[in-house]
């Protein structure tokens, strides 16, 4: 390997600062993979930082080039991707500008990237063809990025289309060469031919169905008449032979997502089901760990191109969320969240079918809940079809899971009952009550449906009790842990019930007692919201109106002017937007 010793890496810093690039690139040498690990992430913080480059980057690529040339280098993949990166950040900066590195040192280091990686293709020419697949998908992606000469760079892409026997691969070698023809303008007719005989020609096994579906949707996409074109009809006949073809050729074995524990009942649980996706996670760059399926991220660019053509986005989704392959069912979940307006009924019905799969079901009801965002926007005139739909869904839980899976140690069964139930209250149906009452009795994810109980004020006799039992549990050292107290008094304001007022005065004295003067804010507040018939507390209430806090003093105030007809206010109650809708540690 080059000397590290022969360059000077301080050209890039001022006098008073150190360079670690040199010990982070020895140490992605290490036999130790954590070391390695560590190696990687402090050179991305220093030399890369959000894609910065500077000249320490600049002078660790004839180093990187070396590591990748070399087949002993451990993470040889590691160190392609990390080339990637820096020429393509490099390309997108305006050569005639002047940028200051993160060491606050102005630098123009991204001119002689952009003419090194010009200058090594024929390294990326040999890493496209290399033994591993995950050596050849960045190098893949930089022979479209580095080549000047654009016939050079089809010239090397066509050919290793054929010799590639990766569906992944070939897959970016298509998206690649599209790329190629946006990127130099002058390749268009070459490009374009070329696609063109992958979509029409001949069958051949370099050309199979998911191959000429990518093919179909990059031709659209660089079409400069595509406004007038349709390329949905095809697409779906495309997309229905491929369901024949598996997609997901290499399932991922145990990455981040998968192997990641989720927090059930105070313990860290692993997942019970692991769906079936790629471990290729940058197969789509844009949306990393969310691709179950290789070609979804050309399905994505098609529903981005055809825009506001609902129709024929309803029609190509119908087609992904009925497709035999669950990869590309549970791709078209996210997407449907990006469909313009409310979702079209057969959509809505589609995805609903797709419930009894508990990990569709568990990124279905997701989308559907207000707390978590809503991403699936519903039609009026469906919210009766979604309400019922849910309710028979959430009945055969209970039935398979027993009456109490709202608190299943089953991660995704929990989170599609929970969020089914929480979609039920988002609309104040009675039927989520039970379990709403239930989370209150046995404190099992109670602090979720807080945000919801002010839809039930008729059960506001059940309720109150529940919530008072929660505010005494309130440490006066942490009044805001592990369920914030302002959010219980709230609730009790909300449900605008008078049986609630001797709890909110209980609270209030409580706080004045042990100075918690943010819960004495937040109580003379719901305190507030009574008006007149909370009357009663007004000798309760006027010692705090020379209280030792400015909010105290203030909301005292406020209340007083409410509790003699003044003034009637409402709280400001927490929301999920203000950062208590996390789920708090216990």
């Amino acid at each position: 390997m080059i000397n590290a010793h022969d360059v000077d890496w301080m050209a890039g810093h001022l006098p008073d600062q150190t360079c670690g690039v040199p010990g982070h690139l020895m140490n992605m040498l290490s036999t130790d993979p954590t070391v390695r690990r560590k190696a990687f992430e402090e050179f991305y913080a220093e030399a890369h930082d959000q894609g910065a480059v500077d000249s320490c980057t600049a002078a660790s690529l004839p180093f990187l080039f070396a590591m990748a040339d070399d087949p002993a280098t451990p993470d040889r993949a590691e160190i392609v991707r990390l080339l990637l990166s820096i020429g393509r950040e490099a390309l997108e900066c305006d050569p005639e500008s002047v940028y200051f590195t993160v060491q606050g040192v102005e630098s123009t280091a991204h001119v002689g990237i952009s003419a090194e990686m010009t200058a090594r293709v024929d390294a990326f020419h040999r890493y496209a063809a290399d033994p591993d697949p995950r050596v050849r998908r960045p190098a893949i992606e930089a022979v479209g990025l580095f080549f000047a000469d654009g016939g050079c760079a089809a010239r090397v892409l066509g050919e290793r289309l054929p010799a590639e026997g990766g569906g992944v691969e070939r897959l970016l070698i298509v998206r690649t060469m599209a790329g190629l023809a946006v990127r130099l303008p002058q390749t268009g007719p070459t490009t374009v031919a070329w696609l063109d005989d992958l979509i029409d020609g001949p069958a051949r096994p370099h050309a199979d169905a998911p191959v000429r579906l990518s093919a179909l949707i990059h031709r659209f996409l660089i079409d400069p008449n595509r406004d007038a074109v349709d390329p949905v009809p095809r697409a779906i006949a495309l997309l229905r032979e491929t369901a024949k073809t598996s997609t997901a050729e290499n399932p991922c074995d145990g990455c981040t997502q998968c192997q990641s524990p989720m927090h059930v009942r105070g313990q860290h649980v692993a997942p019970t089901v692991r769906p079936v996706h790629l471990a290729a996670e940058f197969i789509d760059p844009g949306h990393p760990w969310k691709v179950h399926s290789p070609i979804s991220s050309v399905l994505r660019a098609l529903h981005t191109a055809l825009g506001d053509r609902v129709d024929h986005r309803g029609a190509l989704l119908i087609a992904q969320l009925t497709s035999p392959d669950a990869a590309t069912r549970y791709d078209a979940i996210a997407m449907a969240k990006d469909l313009p307006g409310s979702l079209p009924r057969p959509v809505l019905t589609h995805l609903l079918d797709m419930l009894p799969d508990d990990w569709a079901a568990a990124q279905i009801t997701c989308a559907l809940s207000k707390w978590r965002g809503g991403g699936l926007p519903i039609a009026a005139e469906d919210t009766d079809l979604l309400l019922d739909t849910l309710t028979d869904y959430t009945a055969n839980l209970r039935t398979t899971h027993g009456s109490d899976v709202w608190s299943t140690d089953n991660p995704l069964v929990r989170t599609a009952y929970q969020e089914a139930v929480m979609t039920l209250a988002d609309h104040h149906d009675p039927r989520a009550l039970p379990d709403v009452i239930r989370s209150l009795e046995t404190r099992v994810d109670d602090w979720r449906v807080l945000y919801r109980v002010d839809g039930y004020p008729q059960s506001a006799d059940r309720l109150v009790p529940l919530l008072a039992d929660g505010l005494k549990d309130i440490d006066p050292a942490r009044p805001h842990a592990p369920i914030p107290a302002d959010l219980y008094l709230s609730c009790l304001a909300e449900l605008k019930d008078p049986i609630a007022i001797p709890v909110i005065t209980d609270t209030l004295t409580w706080a004045g007692g042990h100075q918690s003067w943010t819960v004495a804010a937040s109580a003379l507040e719901a305190l507030a919201t009574f008006g007149p018939a909370a009357q009663p507390a007004h000798a309760l209430v006027r010692p705090f109106v020379d209280g030792p806090d400015d909010a105290v003093r203030a909301a005292a105030r406020t209340a007083l002017d409410a509790l003699t007809g003044r003034q009637e206010l409402r709280p400001a109650r927490p929301t999920p937007e203000s950062g208590y809708a996390q789920e708090p540690p216990r």
